[in-house]
């Protein structure tokens, strides 16, 4: 599997939001040209002003890049971007690679490896850990599945966009480690967000507690992100109930066809979805601690 040198400079982005965005610009910083395409308009034209080029559709950008980045938010929108009217199939050549950095079912994403290979092509699942932070930074974890070959040709961008990168085998490989980590994140979640709300009744303050808990065994990176989110005031952060939910939802479904009952993280998910019915699922996870009372009548 080769490609001129050229064409290896040329990556595209599909999916623009709080990740997606940040990768395509770790890419941009890192000297490739990025074609990028998103559904709605503001993100894209945030990228060209940063020196992107904005694509019409999925198949537009398929036809002028050989590696293309997904950031999406469910299986339903990765088989509309990859396989739909417009989409990444009608465009792309023999030897194409699609990452999909989404965190979607492993089986979903299996079923669209195998429709590409039919035509040639590879669909690596590589779910990304580490947040807007480490999207921003360049620093995120990426789990992979899928070609070893295909792998290997794309090790260079995962290089732009993350610090820590693990192949792990067939299709589905990287989903199946997102998904446990994900059960971590999802009780840590609430687990932080109950502990500050007791903090708070005990006076303690938020700046202490970021300064002695990062140097302590409670420390973890959600607490970092709680802690940081709360002393901003940014409620719309970046890690939202939606995609929470979503993720949860996934992981408890998987669970389930396993024979495997996750208790911890039930509870976790009725606090998660009960935020997301009562119009947060906009905000932040880390505006749990402020809702626990709401949530848990």
């Amino acid at each position: 599997m080769t490609a001129n040198s050229s064409s290896n400079r040329r990556v595209g982005v599909v999916g623009l939001g709080v990740m997606g965005s940040r990768m395509a610009k770790s890419l941009l910083r890192a000297g490739y040209e990025v074609v990028v395409y998103n559904r709605s308009p503001q993100p894209v034209g945030e990228l060209v002003g940063a020196g992107a080029v904005s694509a019409s559709s999925p198949q537009e950008v398929a036809k002028q890049c050989r590696i293309i980045v997904l950031a999406l938010l469910d299986s339903k929108a990765v088989e509309t971007v990859v396989l739909g009217e417009k989409g990444i199939v009608h465009g792309l050549s023999p030897g194409t690679i699609l990452i999909d950095t989404s965190t979607i079912g492993p089986s979903a994403s299996i079923g669209v490896a195998g429709k590409l290979r039919a035509k040639g092509a590879y669909f690596l699942d590589a779910p990304v850990s580490g947040g807007p932070e480490g999207a921003a930074a360049g620093t995120l974890s990426i789990m992979v599945g899928g070609d070893r070959s295909a792998f290997d040709e794309s090790r260079e961008i995962f290089s732009k966009i993350g610090k820590n990168v693990f192949y792990l085998g067939e299709s589905g490989s990287g989903l199946r480690m997102k998904l446990f980590n994900q059960a971590l994140v999802g009780v840590y979640f609430v687990g932080v967000a109950e502990a500050y709300f007791w903090a708070k009744k005990m006076g303690l303050k938020i700046e202490d507690l970021q300064r002695i808990i990062s140097m302590s065994w409670g420390d973890s990176p959600v607490f970092r992100h709680v802690a940081s989110t709360v002393i901003s005031g940014d409620m719309k952060a970046g890690a939202s109930m939606r995609n929470l939910e979503k993720d949860l939802g996934i992981i408890l479904q998987s669970a389930k066809d396993d024979q495997v009952r996750l208790t911890l993280l039930e509870l976790a998910d009725r606090y998660i979805s009960k935020a997301a019915e009562k119009g947060y699922e906009a905000y932040d996870a880390s505006m749990l601690y402020s809702i626990l009372d709401e949530i848990r009548s």
